[in-house]
């Protein structure tokens, strides 16, 4: 299994779907396994519209979801960089 994801996704956020490109990736580090990434998709989504991770998701293409926070990235640039919470959706840690 991979321990990285390049790809399409779906993205909810704010109570809406939206589909986005991602790039994506798994760390271990003291034995603890995290995942971050980035997301590039429409301009005029609000990225930081979720207020925290249960509200924030993204979909892979075989059905499994994770939960994000968006960490940085501004309105307007359509890229943003996330933070995994739990579980990661794809490679090994599923």
């Amino acid at each position: 299994m991979t321990n990285s994801y390049r790809g399409p996704v779906v993205v909810l956020v704010g109570g809406r779907e939206h589909h986005a490109n991602a790039a994506l990736s798994i760390h271990t580090q003291s034995g603890l396994k995290s995942w971050d990434g980035t997301l590039e998709s429409d301009p005029s989504i609000d990225w930081f519209d979720a207020p925290d991770a249960d509200e924030a998701r993204l979909r892979m293409p075989d059905g499994r979801e994770g939960h994000f926070l968006a960490t940085a990235g501004s309105f307007g640039s359509g890229q943003v960089e996330i933070q995994g919470s739990g579980p990661a959706p794809f490679g090994e840690s599923t």
